[in-house]
């Protein structure tokens, strides 16, 4: 899964920084692309690295039934509409209010900074394929800043919209995480399997043996 959405970010981060130096002169989305960049090209390392030590590697199995694919689509659903909302759904609630507190105030932080100017398309609509990671509150900040014109000049402008999009980027990193922990939940660990080296046959054999033992 890490490297599917590491190549994804990859490809995305190239394609954003060449649509922002072609309508943009001041190519104003490059930190953006560099984010997604730096980010992709980690999650393909850790995914080309988790493959290779696969045989080596014991993935720990967390408790509970195993998540439904049905469940698992929804949960994603709920989880690109609000941050954290999918780790809710599995009963992961720190985890959850930490994700929804940490993106939500740096979302509507870059909003504060920018005067709500931030969410324009036709102006800026470059930024809006990081914004479309978090869907909900993205569509909550475009759908009531529209009206809005810029006729002054704004500190803090370019800063609005960096925070905002970093934000959206972060929460395609929970959507990530949510994803990853639905293929643990019910998983068994090599550790626990009933045959295995430290599995209920071998705990058997082992009593056995101390038990006529002296």
């Amino acid at each position: 899964m890490r490297l599917v959405s590491g190549v994804g970010l990859l490809i995305g981060g190239v394609v954003v920084f060449q649509i922002s130096a072609s309508m943009d002169p001041a190519n104003r989305a490059a930190l953006i692309a560099v984010v997604m960049i730096v980010i992709g090209a980690g999650w393909i390392g850790q995914g080309i690295r988790g493959r290779t030590e696969a045989a080596a590697r014991v993935v720990r199995g967390l408790p509970g039934p195993a998540v439904p694919a049905n469940r698992m689509v929804l949960g994603g659903i709920a989880a690109w509409l609000i941050p954290g909302a999918g780790h809710w759904v599995l009963g992961h609630r720190a985890k959850a209010v930490l994700y929804f507190t940490t993106i939500t105030t740096i979302f509507f932080g870059g909003m504060m900074l920018a005067h709500r100017q931030n969410f324009n398309y036709e102006r800026d609509g470059v930024y809006f394929l990081a914004y479309s990671f978090n869907g909900l509150e993205t569509l909550i900040a475009w759908a009531t800043t529209q009206g809005l014109e810029r006729t002054y000049e704004i500190p803090h402008y370019q800063l609005g919209f960096l925070y905002s999009a970093v934000a959206s980027l972060l929460n395609l990193v929970a959507m990530t995480d949510y994803l990853s922990l639905c293929s643990r939940i019910g998983r068994v660990s090599a550790g626990d399997e009933p045959n295995g080296p430290d599995g209920i046959g071998t705990k058997i054999a082992k009593t056995a043996v101390e038990g006529m033992l002296p």
